[in-house]
């Protein structure tokens, strides 16, 4: 038979440790979720820094102001601000410019254009938060929020549809080298994409832009092509909302795609 001190000893001894246990439990959790709470706030308030910078930039040389209803503005202007250059003379800016397009809709609207001496460029801005994964061929990319997921639409293919509408406008005759597309995500925690260095944080777009040093562009060329598209751009309120509900009506056939192609799959399997 068991000695009794000894096992007093022992249940001393456990609930000395258990009592530890509960104490150092107790006290991490509030440490946790301090760590995490100003975590969270650093992470806002470097966004908010970061993001009015990035929309100062832009918006010093850019006259036209922004229409879109949703979310992206905000991401827009953030991009906006940020891709101002001291030499504002070689660098002229158009934000959320419509064009007509010969697409899967009437008219495409676009972001940002940047026309300068040393090249054009489109920029795709998404304000999407997370983490975000994609490959420069793929179809669809995704967003990850803890366990939530989100496909969405490549930017870069997005992107492409708008520099077609651009070269149809500007004929090949004034474009002297190819339209440079760029994707930013100014609000990413992590971007993940492979296969392509045309997409980056608001930062990174801007010293992409900035690396273009060779002349393409004498001034007056660079100033007419930024009046033909800035003259091309459809104001009309009416045309932008009809864009609007069309892309929305692009975006549910693509679901609706995209579903029935996950069903098929699904039947391949249990066929097999």
């Amino acid at each position: 038979m068991a000695d009794p001190a000894i096992i007093e000893l022992s249940r001393t001894v456990f609930l000395g440790l258990l009592k530890t246990f509960i104490s150092v439990v107790l006290v991490m959790i509030p440490i946790m979720f301090l760590i995490l709470f100003i975590k969270q706030g650093l992470n806002k308030l470097f966004g908010k820094v970061g993001e009015k910078f990035v929309s100062r930039k832009l918006n010093k040389f850019s006259s036209l102001k922004y229409a879109v209803p949703d979310n992206a503005v905000i991401g827009e202007k953030t991009i906006s601000r940020r891709l101002y250059s001291p030499d504002s003379v070689q660098y002229k800016s158009l934000n959320n410019l419509v064009l007509p397009s010969k697409g899967n809709t009437n008219v495409t609207q676009i972001d940002h254009v940047v026309i300068s001496n040393y090249g054009i460029f489109v920029v795709e801005t998404k304000a999407y938060k997370g983490w975000i994964f994609g490959n420069a061929n793929q179809e669809y990319w995704t967003q990850v929020i803890f366990k939530y997921k989100k496909r969405f639409y490549s930017p870069l293919r997005q992107n492409f549809a708008h520099i077609k509408a651009i070269e149809g406008l500007l004929g090949p005759s004034r474009l002297k080298t190819p339209i440079i597309s760029l994707v930013a995500f100014p609000y990413a925690d992590k971007l993940k994409i492979s296969g392509t260095d045309s997409v980056g944080y608001a930062c990174d777009v801007v010293k992409k832009i900035e690396s273009y040093k060779s002349i393409i562009y004498s001034d007056t060329e660079r100033d007419e092509i930024f009046n033909l598209l800035s003259g091309a751009n459809i104001v009309d309120k009416e045309v932008n909302e009809q864009h609007y509900r069309e892309i929305r009506e692009l975006k549910d056939a693509k679901k609706r795609e995209s579903k029935l192609k996950e069903l098929e799959k699904l039947e391949k399997l249990i066929k097999e």
